[in-house]
Order: structure tokens, then sequence, then C-alpha cells
């Protein structure tokens, strides 16, 4: 081939990286917070909506307790969890909610009350304090999802008796902390502390749409069932930070 054309080939070829990086760069927006409202939580390292979307489940990394909060942040209750490092909270039903400890890698049931009701340990290897951080419930399919903070990086699906369904390496991110299961189009909300970013992905893992945010440290998300409101809450200053979506 003429080196004339392989010139022009490899020129071609640069500009078509160069746009293809762009799209990508194009890709990820960024969020800002509307409220930043302090909460009386520990290191809040999991956020869930109650089942009527009135209330607020969160949980402390600091002293293993699931706090219940009014829509202002107020505190109603609390309880202990028996474990240490609380790093997730799901709700399952109007009378059930699940949390997850990291350095065990348990899933813990308990009622509302936080009457224990089931316990059960995960297969994961790794760092004490780089384990689960995350879960979230699809109640139509009877599935939990989880994550593996780092090293490595997992979304790990169990069914309805936290039974391990399958497991996906996360690449997107630093790490991941947090996740929330959106009824309504069927995919993942994922969380990630050190890229400081909130990802779409399929229920598989697979990112399609990044949004950057100014909020140091956030371990907790979740999102009503209308899509108007997402929350984020910071390990860091115990606030819970409220964004306003146009239907994202």
């Amino acid at each position: 081939m003429p080196k004339w054309k392989i010139s022009i080939i490899l020129a071609l070829t640069i500009v078509f990286s160069f746009c293809r990086d762009g799209k990508k760069a194009d890709d990820v927006e960024t969020l800002v917070f509307s409220i930043a409202e302090q909460i009386p939580v520990p290191e809040p390292s999991g956020l869930v909506l109650s089942w009527d979307e009135k209330y607020f489940w969160v949980v402390s990394d600091e002293n293993s307790r699931v706090y219940f909060l009014n829509s202002w942040g107020k505190l109603i209750k609390s309880f202990k969890v028996d474990g240490e490092d609380l790093e997730g909270i799901t709700v399952i039903d109007e009378k059930t909610i699940a949390v997850v400890l990291e350095r065990t890698r348990e899933v813990v049931i308990l009622d509302t009350s936080g009457v224990e009701l089931k316990r059960a340990k995960l297969n994961l290897e790794g760092e004490l304090n780089a384990g689960l951080e995350g879960i979230t419930y699809d109640r139509n399919e009877k599935k939990f999802y989880l994550l593996n903070e780092k090293k490595p990086r997992l979304l790990v699906t169990l069914d309805e008796n936290l039974e391990e369904l399958s497991r996906d390496t996360l690449n997107f991110s630093k790490d991941v902390s947090g996740i929330h299961f959106d009824e309504v189009d069927n995919i993942l909300w994922i969380l990630s502390d050190e890229s400081q970013s909130i990802y779409k992905t399929d229920l598989s893992g697979n990112p399609f749409q990044q949004f950057k945010i100014k909020v140091a440290q956030p371990e907790g998300i979740t999102l009503n069932k209308a899509r108007t409101k997402l929350y984020v809450v910071c390990d860091k200053t115990s606030n819970l930070y409220v964004f306003n979506l146009d239907k994202k």
C-alpha cells in the first residue's frame, strides 16, 4: 500500500478516535443537589425509602444501628443489628427489610421492629473492609442485588431465599458504594464513592449512563417511584442530599 494511503488511514483513525472519546465525555452529566440536610445518623452508609415513601431507613457503619427517619430527616426510632459494619439496606415489603454486613459478608433480614428473621453468609473473599457495600430488592422477580466494594468489584444476584444466582465483575468505577433497583425501567442505579458518580446499568451491571455528583464519600442511594427525587447520604458529613430529576 502506498505511504500516502497509510498516512490518510492513520489520520482518519486518529480523528475517529477523538470524536468517539468526545462523545463518551458528552454522555457524562452532572447532577446538582437542591438540598443538603444533616441527619442524626453517624457515618450513614446505606439508604432506602420506606414502603410508602413517607420515611427513610438509614444504616450506620459506625455503630451497626438501623435508623428510621421522617421525610425531614428527624429520628423516629432506631435499633441495633447483631454484627459489625452495616453498609446497605433495602425494603422487601411493608414489614420486612434487609441489610448487609461488610466484614462478615452477611445478609440479614429483619422485621421493621428489629427482630432478626434470617441470615446468610456469602462466599466472598478479599480485604475485610472492602466487602459488601449495598443491597437492593426487585419485588416483582423476588431478587436481591448486592455490591462488593472492590478487589473485586462485584454485582451479586440472590434469590428470595438468599441463594446466589450470579455474580458479575464491574469495571466502570474505582469502587461501588450504593445501589438502587429502578422498577420502572428495570435497571440499576449504582453509586461510586471514590469516583463521585452514579451509573445507570442493566441488571448485569453494564453501564450506559453516568452522572457526576459533588458529594464527598457518598455511600447510600435511593430513588422515589416517580423518579423525580434522588437521595444520597454522605458518610463523611452525615448529610442527606436531595437531587431533583427530570425523569432521567
